[in-house]
């Protein structure tokens, strides 16, 4: 085939492989478009292109690559004229964050949809499967027929769990909205919903329905536990959702969170009701806030390679038992990069300011704070990390739940992969404030195929705790 069948083939052909696109993270901006800015080059074995009737074929090993898509088959035909594209057999799509196949496609260039049978492979963390597709690319939708989502650690012969729907719509970095949805966990139904919908950014947690799996939990203090949370879309937006996040004890009793969340863009607002145990007290201190608001910023780059600054703020009623009062604060913080001290090494760090205000007994205290630590990995068995975080406290609390139990903590530990599912490890917790040794905890991992389970004792404390967390998203 001369030169001139070879480069109209490519032109003619790169129609077709419009149909992809829609998923694609350049998707939603017009520089996906096909154009000098943003070329298609076309890759075959045998290409032909008959002028008069203007069909046109590829065929062999045929490569397609535009921007950072590039995709795969052994063989297309259509027509120019009537923009009508086949591809009979598999055809595989691979994307940052995208690895997709299809058993076959079809594009009709007039309508700019396409089509596609049998569909599955992995966006981002979760992993897809559909008897049917169909991508409207001036719509940037596409909406998938009797399909499923999961996420990566889970897929199996028959997935850990998973959510199946009638359809699914599919809204490129945004969201997915699943009809008539069910979860299943293995075989058996959990819970049926006529609508939900989920998250797609890459910046956020992923608002998902596998958070409703009850799992058990254990700690000494608390006693035996259930804990299970669910969020749910208001209005069909994913920007506002209600949320229950429920934890039961056998010695604490109920322990819920329920309120309603908002995430636009540029950050995200609660307003709850809480009763919340302290991460800064080991004493297992609970506080009831009723009700609490809180604002935190989505991250901001400073451009200064992935610097970013954070505010945050808020304010409610606390309780803790005979101590109450109203409460607001505001804070900022900067993270930094993981460095690369060596192949194997990094180091991370972390720095910020919050200042808190008391009504009860008209109190105040600020806090300007800064953490930074080293982790390692030494050959495919052992992995060792060391942290530092310094708080420098000026006034005081008149509430246990945010007394810090060590100001100036030290930590230092180890891990030993023992078998490819279980390993051990160590960690030593120094007060540098006074020099005490405060905690030796020693934990046995497991690895659960979709979950990472672990058993915790803490020497002096002599307690025992019991964790069981998804590898792919958080409760």
């Amino acid at each position: 085939m001369n030169n001139f069948h070879r480069q109209a083939a490519c032109r003619a052909a790169a129609g077709l492989f419009i149909l992809f696109l829609p998923l694609g993270a350049e998707a939603a901006s017009s520089v996906s478009d096909i154009s000098p800015e943003a070329p298609l080059r076309l890759e075959a074995d045998q290409m032909s292109y008959q002028t008069q009737s203007g069909d046109v074929q590829a065929r062999g090993k045929v490569d397609i690559f535009h921007l950072q898509d590039r995709y795969q088959t052994e063989y297309l035909y259509g027509n120019v004229h009537d923009k009508q594209y086949i591809i009979p057999g598999e055809v595989r799509w691979t994307a940052p964050e995208m690895n997709m196949t299809a058993g076959s496609a079809s594009y009709n260039g007039m309508s700019n949809i396409s089509h596609l049978n049998e569909m599955k492979g992995f966006y981002g963390t979760y992993y897809m499967q559909a008897e049917k597709a169909v991508f409207n690319r001036t719509e940037n939708k596409a909406v998938a027929s009797r399909a499923y989502i999961t996420t990566e650690h889970a897929v199996a012969k028959v997935p850990d769990y998973r959510m199946e729907a009638r359809t699914i719509d599919i809204y490129p970095n945004d969201r997915y909205v699943a009809h008539e949805a069910s979860l299943y966990i293995k075989n058996f139904r959990l819970l049926t919903l006529k609508q939900f919908s989920g998250s797609l950014r890459q910046d956020e947690s992923h608002v998902n329905m596998w958070s409703f799996i009850p799992r058990p939990d254990y700690d000494s203090k608390n006693g035996f536990g259930l804990k299970s949370s669910i969020q749910l879309p208001i209005g069909g937006s994913n920007d506002l959702s209600f949320f229950a996040h429920l934890a039961w004890y056998t010695q604490k009793g109920l322990k819920p969170a329920v309120g309603f969340s908002w995430t636009p863009s540029w950050g995200s607002w609660k307003l709850q009701y809480v009763k919340e145990e302290s991460t800064v007290n080991d004493n297992h201190v609970w506080i009831e806030k009723k009700p609490d608001i809180s604002f935190r910023s989505r991250p901001i780059s400073l451009g200064l390679g992935s610097m970013y600054l954070g505010t945050e703020a808020g304010a409610g009623k606390w309780y803790e038992g005979s101590v109450h009062g109203n409460h607001a604060m505001w804070g900022a913080f900067l993270t930094g990069p993981s460095a690369a001290l060596t192949k194997n090494i990094s180091f991370h760090w972390r720095t910020g300011y919050r200042k808190d205000y008391y009504q009860y007994h008209s109190l105040s205290r600020s806090n300007f704070y800064y953490s930074m630590g080293i982790d390692g990995k030494f050959g495919s068995r052992w992995s060792a990390w060391t942290s530092f975080t310094s708080n420098h406290l000026h006034g005081e609390t008149p509430y246990a739940f945010d007394t810090y139990d060590m100001e100036k903590p030290l930590n230092v530990g180890f891990k030993v992969q023992l078998t490819r599912l279980d390993a051990v490890g160590v960690q030593y917790s120094y007060d540098t404030a006074d020099g005490n040794l405060k905690h030796v905890d020693y934990t046995y991992y497991r690895d659960m195929h979709s979950f990472t389970g672990w058993i915790m004792y803490r020497e002096k404390d002599r307690e025992t705790r019991i964790y069981i967390q998804p590898k792919d998203f958080r409760f």
